[in-house]
């Protein structure tokens, strides 16, 4: 049985990943833990000298968000009637990504599941603060990104964006390799590059995935962009009618700013799929 966290802000979009989840793994056996940090109330407390105040409302905060999570919990129970589930909750004081990274490490999970912005965040921004975070904070679990109210559809052709400047483990490939296993989908490799030719570095990298993949059906597609033209992406996903988008997280690369960039005007060609963020694993 595979364990899957479900951050939520109790918010429409958050629900839906849960639900998304809930579809995408509905014919496994999957544990679920749906929690809630409630850090930034207690950071804002203004009874700091009384500590017994202070431990009274942080008491009461838990016990009002854990009865909020189990509302979560019986939506979804009744919404999918699904025996493969079980679902646990938890509310915390620690912060968000704090309380993700100690999950992790506890229930070995293997996803993080949550929506790309919650009920606080301005309409032109595509992520919230806390995706942004969870995505340079998580480090043994992928991070699955849920579009605003994405309706479930299986996936059939599963990208997987990469520059094949680094190589690659079957580890930090599971989980992408556990959606496309599931789903009998096909692995899209896509490539935005400048030069002509793959440095022999490149192609090395290249043909180590395609080792990787073989039980997959592969397609590798070259797009000739800039590589600060995300477009080149966006457009790709939306005319090939790719249904999930991967990439590998590393230190300093591109993927907060491709999505940091989104704004109201192009944002339709980014939320028709969900976005998977595979960890760096040595």
């Amino acid at each position: 049985m595979k364990t899957i966290l479900i951050p939520t802000d109790f918010s429409n979009n958050a629900y839906c990943a849960l639900y998304y989840a809930a579809k995408l793994f509905q014919d496994q056996k999957i544990k679920f833990i749906i929690y809630h940090s409630f850090e930034d109330q207690v950071t804002n407390l203004t009874s700091r000298i009384d500590i017994g105040k202070t431990e009274a409302v942080v008491e009461e905060l838990y016990e009002t968000y854990e009865s909020k999570c189990n509302e979560v919990k019986h939506k979804i129970v009744l919404d999918t009637e699904n025996p493969n589930h079980t679902y646990e909750v938890i509310a915390t004081s620690l912060s968000l990504s704090r309380a993700t990274n100690k999950l992790i490490e506890k229930e070995n999970a293997f996803y993080v599941v949550m929506g790309s912005k919650g009920a606080t965040e301005m309409a032109s921004v595509f992520m919230g603060s806390n995706t942004l975070s969870l995505i340079s904070s998580i480090k043994k679990a992928a991070l699955l990104i849920i579009p605003k109210e994405l309706d479930y559809k299986p996936i059939d052709v599963l990208g997987f964006a990469t520059g094949f400047k680094r190589s690659y483990t079957k580890k930090e490939l599971a989980p992408l390799m556990y959606i496309a296993a599931l789903n009998k989908a096909s692995v899209k490799v896509l490539h935005i590059h400048k030069e002509e030719r793959l440095t022999d570095a490149q192609q090395a990298n290249f043909e180590h995935l395609l080792e990787l993949l073989e039980e997959y059906t592969v397609e590798s597609n070259w797009l000739s962009e800039d590589i600060d033209n995300y477009e080149a992406i966006s457009s790709h996903l939306t005319e090939e009618n790719v249904d999930m988008l991967a990439m590998i997280y590393y230190k300093h690369n591109a993927i907060v700013r491709f999505f940091r960039e989104a704004t109201v005007k192009n944002i339709a060609k980014y939320t028709q799929s969900p976005f998977l963020v595979l960890p760096k694993r040595d």
